[in-house]
């Protein structure tokens, strides 16, 4: 199973680590990076990767995407969705070419967001964006790989006739290798704690990979370690939280909105668990052993010094969980049946770790094991299913 980086704001942490080994490929993120500039990169750093194309809401310019050629409104100025009648052939034109210049591994296709999809939403899809797209692909004999861009609403994991909509859409289409699978995260905890929606993630995986698809997860967070046990080609790691959790606010172009600074949180393998930084601060005074709660790695070292400034926009946090993390999920078992015994292990003696913490610290609830017997009884329930 691949890693790749889904890259946003200050993805030269991304790029960094990927060129010391961490990581399989980058995805990257046109609203954070120039169009020139991602053309001017060296190949290595693209060879093996995609592009997200983002043509999410068809008519905002956040950040850097309008300098795409592909844009609509670089088409068309106040581009809306009647536009793609006579446009949509161009537009997909436009999408493969630029993608091919910079010679990703894979083609992406786009897809649109609603905040409702409408009834008429996979006819559209497949008329405005895949059927132009493969046609240029083929039509021009270009032999890379296509992957097909799908945001999974909850309702499309929890109404079982919605459920089978979009993946007899998804299956149906016979010149894509896979699909850049996004779940849409509405959920108020960093962690995702409700077994229905986990349960169908895994379900639904399972179907793609069942139809012999490649299904490569964008913006996963450590539940990317719950949903390797369905076996999915890739899963991501980002650095910010909102690299770890779709939504749809990040492509909007918000102007002056207010911002709150979260606290700086670290990545513990054992604890399979983000810790907020003031956590940390209180296990040093209050647990001889603290520092063995948290992953060797060439950041930890600074981190772990008195006077290290804990701050969530410094890199070290995230260059270390980029190295841990990677590591963790290479260290996976290949076997679905090995996976899903040693992500049990690994739970049991997560949660027995959070109980001699909490003998000393009482963490809330964005930092201590609450998620993990939900990740536990989800197994259980998707093993079950398997046999």
């Amino acid at each position: 199973m691949n890693v790749y980086h889904q890259t946003g704001f200050r993805d030269k942490w991304n790029m960094e680590c990927f060129q010391k080994g961490i990581g399989d490929g980058l995805i990257f993120s046109p609203i954070n990076i120039d169009s020139d500039k991602l053309l001017g990169l060296n190949g290595t750093l693209k060879e093996t990767g995609f592009l997200d194309p983002q043509l999410y809401l068809l008519n905002e310019a956040k950040g850097t995407l309008d300098s795409y050629p592909y844009f609509p409104g670089n088409l068309k100025p106040d581009f809306t969705t009647p536009d793609l009648d006579n446009s949509h052939i161009q537009l997909a034109q436009l999408c493969v070419d630029y993608q091919m210049a910079n010679n990703f591994q894979y083609l992406v296709i786009p897809t649109r967001y609603y905040t409702d999809n409408p009834t008429s939403y996979f006819a559209q899809s497949s008329d405005y964006f895949v059927t132009p797209f493969c046609d240029f692909v083929k039509y021009n004999k270009f032999k890379k790989k296509i992957l097909l861009s799908v945001i999974v609403k909850t309702i499309m994991l929890s109404d079982e006739e919605k459920r089978n909509e979009v993946l007899n859409w998804i299956t149906g289409h016979q010149h894509i290798a896979g699909v850049y699978l996004i779940f849409e995260n509405n959920f108020a905890s960093k962690q995702i704690k409700d077994f229905d929606y986990l349960l169908n993630v895994l379900r639904f995986i399972k179907v793609l990979k069942d139809n012999h698809m490649e299904v490569h997860l964008g913006y996963t967070n450590t539940e990317a370690l719950l949903y390797s046990i369905a076996l999915p080609d890739s899963i991501t790691i980002g650095s910010y939280e909102n690299l770890r959790s779709f939504g749809i606010k990040r492509f909007r172009d918000l102007e002056n909105s207010p911002m709150r600074s979260p606290n700086a949180r670290l990545y513990s393998s054992n604890l399979l668990q983000w810790i907020d930084y003031e956590y940390i601060q209180a296990m040093k005074s209050l647990i001889p052993d603290y520092a063995n709660y948290f992953d060797d790695s060439e950041y930890k070292p600074l981190m772990f010094k008195p006077d290290f400034k804990w701050h969530f926009a410094k890199p070290e946090p995230y260059k270390h969980y980029f190295t841990v993390f990677y590591e963790q999920i290479k260290s996976l078992p290949i076997s679905q049946e090995d996976r899903i015994i040693d992500l049990k292990g690994k739970i049991k003696n997560a949660l027995s770790i959070f109980k001699t913490i909490e003998n000393y610290i009482l963490l809330d609830d964005d930092s201590d094991g609450s998620h993990l017997p939900t990740w536990f009884n989800v197994i259980n329930a998707f093993q079950k299913e398997l046999n």
